[in-house]
């Protein structure tokens, strides 16, 4: 493991903190979107669209980040993925027809992809080699805190000062540390690129490398099993359990409080084991299982098995989610030593794309068996399309890391 330089500290603490704004923009949404729904006449289905359109944003344009960031390093594609995330986070809330807020959220989702693997590259680099797993784990702790204050924060901002006047806020917060990476980040650390070309070939041997493929399918499943409770939850409790706004936010919030302790935890582990699979294996089957369990029961009890769901949810997923972006990045590593290190945000960021893009159709999925079966149907289907695709690539992958 490398020491630590001091000097990267600062760029490090500015990386998390957008992290934490990034989170923000992408989870504030599911919290304010009774009001939003409210004032257009909407109903859960309006939330499937806008957040289906996110998804599709978010997924494919992770290998044109991955593309930019080998050309132009990943810093300078990070700071150009937190403005346009943010400048489209901001314009949602001047919004005057629904139509604007898909094509906007999906704009969100372009400059959040263009942010996450770069990240990711940037992060490993500031903490050395040897702390990867870590560096993960902190990014996705950021995450989680970034989540909590969208989730729980933003449902009582909303309240106090309007939903449009919130995402005005959090959009602005964005833009402030995209200065602050400009500002603080160490331009001087990134990779030579002049006259560095990329190679379609390259780009090829990424795309249909198996061994990042099974670990973009289970990345889907976690994306489902972790993200239907983190856009549903919220309204759920509202519609169908009558809980009140910040009671349910705060639930909703619990997934992400306990994946910001568990996370670095999950990535210390992962830097000291060898062999993950058996670990991969039981995070994947107890997360899927926890979301099914989520409408088990529809009466007075059904708060406390919502609560305890939720945060098993959270604990599973962060495990899941931090070895796999870090094992992606090792595999990269190990599998394609030939090619140049620069295509590890690459790497990273398909193994991404292929989650996130091929989960775009479940929230319109899940919004519309709960318009035709009821939400005890769709949660249990939630649990059961994780599953899917969570064990088959697992029980796949080598028993040793890499």
């Amino acid at each position: 493991m490398e020491k630590l330089d001091k000097a990267n500290i600062p760029a490090a603490v500015t990386l998390i903190l957008a992290r934490i704004v990034y989170a923000i923009n992408w989870f504030n949404i599911a919290s304010i979107f009774s009001h939003i729904a409210s004032d257009f006449k909407q109903d859960v289905s309006l939330l499937g669209l806008i957040t289906a359109s996110f998804f599709v944003g978010v997924g494919t344009f992770q290998v044109p980040g991955g593309i930019i960031a080998a050309k132009q390093g990943a810093r300078k594609t990070a700071i150009l993925g937190i403005t346009i995330a943010s400048s489209a986070a901001l314009l949602c809330g001047l919004s005057s027809q629904l139509q604007e807020i898909e094509i906007l959220r999906f704009m969100v989702g372009v400059g959040m992809a263009f942010f996450f693997g770069s990240s990711v590259t940037l992060i490993t680099t500031y903490l050395g080699k040897g702390s990867e797993g870590l560096g993960v784990g902190l990014l996705n702790s950021a995450h989680s805190i970034g989540g909590i204050i969208g989730l729980f924060g933003w449902v009582i901002l909303a309240e106090i000062i309007g939903w449009r006047q919130s995402f005005v806020l959090s959009g602005g917060l964005g833009l402030v540390t995209s200065l602050l990476l400009v500002v603080l980040s160490p331009s001087k650390q990134q990779e030579n690129i002049i006259g560095f070309k990329v190679r379609l070939s390259d780009i090829k041997r990424i795309i249909f490398d198996k061994s990042l493929f099974g670990f973009g399918l289970i990345l889907l499943g976690a994306q489902i099993a972790w993200g239907l409770p983190l856009t549903f939850i919220v309204f759920y409790m509202e519609d169908s359990l009558k809980i009140n706004s910040a009671m349910a936010g705060l639930v909703g919030s619990l997934s992400l409080i306990f994946s910001l302790v568990t996370a670095p935890v999950f990535g210390i582990i992962y830097d000291r084991i060898t062999h993950v699979k058996k670990l991969l294996f039981v995070l994947g089957l107890g997360m899927s299982i926890s979301v099914a369990a989520i409408g088990i029961i529809e009466n007075r009890s059904a708060l406390y098995v919502v609560v305890v769901s939720t945060v098993l949810v959270g604990i599973f997923s962060s495990g899941v989610f931090t070895i796999v972006y870090t094992a992606s990045k090792e595999s990269y590593r190990t599998r394609n030593a030939y090619l140049p290190p620069k295509y590890e945000t690459l790497s990273v960021s398909w193994v991404n794309g292929l989650s996130l893009f091929g989960a775009f159709w479940v929230p319109v999925v899940f919004s519309s068996i709960v318009h035709h079966l009821g939400y005890q149907i769709a949660w249990l289907l939630g649990g059961i399309f994780s599953v899917f695709f969570v064990l088959p690539p697992i029980l796949r992958i080598e028993r040793s890391k890499g």
